[in-house]
């Protein structure tokens, strides 16, 4: 480094944009030019490949011509890291520094402000004056300055959250250097970008209008930012380069990256597909011999132009995935949408559907789509991890405080689910969507990642009052992007579905009120609205199958006696049971009523609390000896002990369904499960689509509170404490008591009585519940409340505000009880080691994870001795972000049984109290002193 020379004619050459460890082999840094360059390049190819990123601001700024919007956006992308040519930034290689500069850097200029920041605050004052004094975009370039602010927050906050603002410049830019550099590099960029041409776009409109439209395209460019400093970041493709003594001038170097960003897009997994023509759904379905109505309507109902939104309500196992899919594939081939995202409640739910989707996937496109569900279930997280935005290697510097751009992909793409939304295909929880609206880091490329996709959300009615909040935020943004949605479910209450379609009808510029929906009672139903027919949505009643119509008898019960002695006769029958419980640890409770009473093989425990491979076995296990291949060897004298994990999108079936008391919704979800595929009376599955199951009346148990006409104030706290928590308006579990009372229901022709018969406005409860109701709404009112505040708004911009922008590891996309990520370890032979093995770490500590209530584990209890705390705090600098956002739990073998420590919150206090666990794939994490849940709230699932 010594005896580096710089001989370069321009200024901004004397500035390092990425560097390797002090003690690093090869080239130690690269040129902040040529990076600024590498990152507009990747932008520019993006934008050739998906063109209809380009459309979409066409659309706002009103302006058609492609090839000057593509030089719009990639000037924007080339200042991206203004603040790198800051003092303070540079300062960080105090080595580099000198070698490139001459002298020792301002020891004044400490580097306190991130470098996003530090860029935004000196466009705010320094460059911007210039901007205007040089007329950039215009004669009138003065009076477009609040919109061009957009642009720049968006480019500038490329960390994933918008720059902080204010402040003096002058505190971290050597007043002379830095601001000479900087006008050099945009002055020579502009030429270079602009070809001499006028940067004109802004006074395509009037000011106004500029802001306006600025406000709204802030941030999808803020996401096309992220995206591009990461792949632009990634050495596999764009080497390091430190020409210092005979610098490659911009547009020879220019040629270089835009080279290079071709090889970058095209293994990033992230383009659009060609779909090709639309195939007629036997073609995609081959083994769906006759399509049910609902699927037959997807195949022919008409599409639009313009976004649309489409409802379908159906009951249980009439087809609606293979029907959103279809309709999906439809909206690609007629090219309005480049891809779909499938939103689903729970990790097991979504889990589920990737098997479903796999089976289809390949048919959907017409070139070969990334690997995110190619390789089936047993191989799908390894198979996405490597598909969508590669990594790359780690530039980690113990010397600069900034988190690198590598640094930050490798910690966002440790969590597999969050490649599905960028993937032309996904299939994850709904709450990797939701966060794409929520002040959370890296929320812009989220918004990226569903930018012309159909957004299908399943089982729709699970979202609790917060959860909607946030999804209908979604909505109007991903309408205003011009996305397309499908909303699934059994069981929809019509004032939700009202409030989902305004929604999506605001996001399109509608703002009339579609009240005038009528609000058909017909069941099943679909309901669409098209932004081009914005009059009124449209509701069509579709025929139901013979085969799913059905009535289940319902045998109320409120003696936990008579509920073991009906599965011990369904049992010895040789039936299969499963038993939905609405909390952990009843489930734990059940499951020891019968360890005893069973062989061990014919008794599993399935809930939440599971490390992620484990979990993945246990539904593998699950689907076959309960799927539609499972056979009556398999089948019989078989049960099941779970939480809600089971009651949506799994497609298992069970001759004998147990459930504690729900709310209706659930319980029909959950009686989903009985029966749900055809068979003869031994169990073998009858294979004609019209065949009606032979198994004698579909019957299902319900387990609650002694049923009376007037309920006491603790009618059901007193029976189930620890559920009470979980269903917390005991009314609407009154109402669905006294629905089941009659002592069964039909499907489909009960499904919309019994659901407005517990969830319309004009139910009545009695009086000894009316307070706990009024406590449940109010908290329901108080919880959208908290969802308006938690959510990003369009209209204001990519912009920080007052708000805090939280990791997405404390980013609350349900409310309840704050949970934490668990990461289970092993002690062996003196090293930490994942609980699952795994030839890459990564994929290793992701399959080792659990999620649990902080106030169960809060804290990793620290070993006393030294060797062991030294290798805790080697296993924390491999964990994601290097344990930050989880609680890693070492487990050592005690007596045959995995056994540790942890802090757990003290209920009530912020004091912390050291309690053990353990920990067995068979039966999760367990608690091994009392309380164990619930004393305070309830872990449900």
């Amino acid at each position: 480094m010594a005896g580096m020379m710089i001989n370069a004619s321009k200024p901004y050459f004397r500035y390092w944009g990425k560097a390797k460890p002090q003690d690093g082999s090869g080239t130690q840094f690269h040129l902040l030019p040529y990076h600024c360059l590498d990152v507009a390049a990747v932008g520019l190819e993006f934008c050739r490949k998906a063109p209809a990123f380009c459309r979409l601001l066409g659309q706002r700024l009103n302006f058609n011509d492609h090839v000057a919007l593509q030089r719009w956006i990639v000037f924007w992308l080339a200042i991206h890291d203004l603040g790198k040519f800051s003092e303070a930034f540079q300062s960080q290689r105090p080595d580099l520094f000198k070698a490139m500069r001459g002298r020792p850097p301002d020891a004044s200029k400490e580097y306190k402000l991130r470098h996003d920041s530090l860029g935004m605050q000196f466009w705010s004052k320094p460059l911007m004056d210039y901007v205007k004094k040089d007329v950039w975009f215009g004669p009138q370039t003065g009076l477009y300055e609040c919109g061009l602010n957009y642009w720049a927050r968006a480019v500038t906050g490329h960390h994933g959250q918008p720059p902080q603002e204010g402040g003096s410049w002058k505190a971290n830019f050597h007043w002379q250097d830095d601001p000479y550099a900087i006008l050099e590099f945009t002055t020579d960029i502009r030429a270079l970008i602009f070809e001499d041409r006028e940067a004109a776009i802004p006074t395509m409109l009037d000011p106004e209008a500029f802001e306006l439209a600025s406000q709204d395209l802030s941030w999808w460019m803020a996401g096309l930012a992220v995206l591009a400093d990461w792949l632009g970041s990634n050495t596999d493709y764009f080497a390091y380069r430190a020409d210092t003594e005979n610098p490659l001038p911009l547009r020879e170097y220019w040629e270089h990256a835009r080279r290079q960003a071709v090889v970058a897009l095209d293994h990033s997994g992230v383009l659009p597909l060609n779909v090709g023509r639309a195939l007629a759904f036997d073609a995609l379905f081959p083994s769906i011999i006759t399509p049910s109505p609902l699927q037959a309507w997807a195949a022919t109902a008409e599409l639009s132009q313009g976004p649309q939104i489409y409802l379908l309500e159906d009951v249980t196992g009439a087809g609606k995935t293979e029907a959103a899919v279809l309709l999906a594939h439809r909206l690609m081939a007629a090219g309005h949408a480049d891809g779909f995202f499938i939103g689903l409640p729970t990790m097991a739910t979504a889990n589920a559907m990737y098997g479903r989707i796999a089976q289809v996937y390949a048919r959907l496109f017409e070139e070969n789509a990334s690997l995110v569900l190619a390789h089936g279930q047993r191989n799908l997280v390894e198979a996405f991890a490597e598909s969508v935005i590669p990594a790359g290697p780690v530039d980690a510097d113990k010397q600069q405080l900034d988190e690198t751009a590598s640094a930050r992909c490798s910690a966002w793409l440790a969590d597999h689910n969050k490649r599905a939304l960028m993937a032309p295909a996904g299939v994850g929880t709904l709450d990797q969507a939701l966060l794409a609206v929520l002040h959370s880091r890296h929320q812009s490329l989220r918004l990226l990642g569903l930018f012309r996709k159909v957004l299908v959300v399943d089982e729709v009615h699970a979202c609790d009052t917060y959860m909607q909040g946030i999804l209908e935020n979604l909505l109007i943004f991903h309408a205003r992007a011009g996305g397309s949605a499908i909303l699934l479910s059994a069981t929809l209450p019509q004032r939700m579905k009202k409030a989902l379609l305004r929604a999506f009808a605001r996001g399109c510029g509608c703002q009339r009120e579609l009240s005038m929906m009528a609000g058909r009672t017909d069941y099943p139903l679909v309901t669409s609205w098209h932004s081009d027919r914005p009059d009124r949505p449209a509701e069509i009643p579709i025929a139901t199958r013979d085969d799913v119509k059905r009535t289940v008898a319902v045998d109320y019960l409120s003696d936990e006696a008579q509920v073991i002695a009906a599965i011990e006769t369904a049992l010895a029958a040789g039936k299969c049971v499963c038993w939905i419980r609405n909390t952990v640890a009843d489930a734990l409770e059940a499951c020891a009523l019968f360890r005893g009473k069973l062989p061990a093989d014919k008794l599993t425990l399935f809930h939440a609390r599971f490390a992620l491979r484990d979990r993945l076995h246990t539904e593998r296990k699950v689907l076959t000896l309960f799927g539609k291949r499972s056979t009556p060897a398999r089948r019989r004298g078989r049960l099941v002990i779970a939480t809600q994990v089971v009651e949506q999108s799994l497609d298992a079936d069970w001759d004998f369904v147990v459930s504690d008391l729900a709310p209706i919704d659930r319980l029909i979800q959950r009686a989903g499960r009985l029966q749900r595929h055809p068979r003869d009376q031994q169990g073998w599955r009858l294979q004609d689509p019209a065949a009606r199951d032979q198994r004698g009346e579909p019957r299902l148990c319900v387990f609650g509170p002694g049923w009376t006409d007037v309920p006491k104030a603790d009618w059901f706290k007193s029976a189930f404490r620890k559920a009470a928590n979980v269903y917390s308006h005991h009314g609407q579990l009154w109402l669905t008591a006294k629905a089941l009372q009659n002592g069964g229901f039909a499907m489909p022709g009960g499904a919309r009585s019994l659901i407005e018969g517990v969830f319309g406005s004009d139910t009545e409860i009695p009086t000894a519940l009316e307070h706990n109701a009024n406590q449940a709404e109010g908290k329901a009112y108080g919880d959208a409340s908290q969802a308006q505040q938690n959510t990003v708004k369009l209209e204001l911009g990519y912009v920080r505000g007052g708000f805090d922008w939280w990791s997405e590891a404390k980013t609350p996309s349900r409310l309840g009880e704050a949970s934490v990520n668990v990461v289970l370890a092993r002690w062996e032979t003196g090293q930490l080691v994942p609980w699952c093995a795994h030839a890459n770490l990564r994929h290793a500590w992701a399959y080792s994870t659990v999620r649990v209530a902080e106030r169960l584990i809060a804290k990793t209890a620290e070993p006393k001795d030294p060797e062991r705390q030294a290798a805790l705090e080697q296993a924390l600098l491999t964990l994601p972000g290097r344990g930050q956002w989880a609680v890693l739990l070492p487990l050592e073998l005690i007596n045959e049984a995995w056994t540790g420590e942890a802090w757990s919150k003290k209920s009530g206090q912020e004091a912390f109290v050291l309690r053990r666990w353990q920990y067995q794939s068979e039966s999760g994490l367990l608690g091994l002193e009392a309380p164990d849940e619930d004393s305070s709230g309830a872990t449900p699932r």
